[in-house]
């Protein structure tokens, strides 16, 4: 296990899997900071196509519970993942939303979300108490998503935001704004920062071509003055 914490596994993943900017970049710090630890359950809020979970089954010998709302009826892509990489009986793929969960209170060991809280929007309240209740107390709770510095979007960003629906505006909310969010529902805050390579992150994220060419000039015009990427983790109190 030592070893595995050293070694970080999710950058055998191909970037191309990821859902969102530098997802698997962030997964690394994030699994450390909630203290994930094997024989655990875990939740993860945003399943993609279910790599970040299967990894972690895999290396912290956990189960994980991943919540994909967006998934088709009958896509079973997730729970095929696992299965090729041997860990089917570890991970469950469920279509549920984050902000009405069937789960008992204090059922897990602790909760993610990459680059998937944001995309909640004016419901992340709701979503984080439901996150919190599942939770079980002494448990860690934690995020690493887009997030917007704390200086006003600029003018040629928010023309192209607002032409093309982007809804970066909407979405993204600085570091100072979830950790206050995170303290009105009661957690303590035990980490938070952006990421240094946030910006190279989200030229390589551009660079995958898998965006649109509206989101793609979005990032260039930006250079690093708005968009950013963080990591946030509070602790449900006993």
């Amino acid at each position: 296990m030592n070893q595995v914490l050293q070694e970080n596994p999710f950058l055998k993943l191909d970037p191309l899997k990821a859902w969102g900017p530098a997802s698997f970049d962030m997964a690394f710090p994030l699994v450390k900071a909630v203290n994930i630890r094997p024989g655990m359950r875990v939740l993860e809020v945003g399943g993609g196509l279910g790599h970040i979970a299967t990894t972690i089954s895999k290396h912290w010998n956990v189960s994980v519970v991943t919540l994909e709302p967006w998934a088709e009826n009958g896509n079973n892509e997730i729970q095929a993942y696992a299965a090729e990489q041997d860990v089917e009986n570890q991970v469950l793929q469920l279509k549920i939303e984050a902000q009405s969960m069937p789960f008992a209170d204090n059922t897990f060991d602790a909760v993610i979300s990459i680059g998937s809280f944001e995309m909640i929007g004016d419901q992340r309240p709701l979503a984080l108490s439901e996150m919190i209740r599942v939770a079980k107390p002494g448990s860690r709770i934690g995020i690493a998503e887009p997030m917007c510095q704390p200086v006003p979007m600029p003018d040629e960003l928010v023309k192209l935001d607002t032409e093309f629906s982007m809804g970066f505006q909407a979405c993204f909310k600085t570091l100072d704004w979830n950790c206050n969010l995170f303290a009105s529902q009661g957690l303590l805050v035990t980490e938070s920062y952006y990421f240094d390579e946030a910006y190279q992150w989200w030229l390589n994220y551009r660079d995958l071509r898998r965006i649109s060419e509206a989101e793609q000039e979005l990032i260039t015009l930006d250079n690093g003055r708005w968009i950013s990427l963080g990591l946030l983790v509070g602790e449900k109190r006993v």
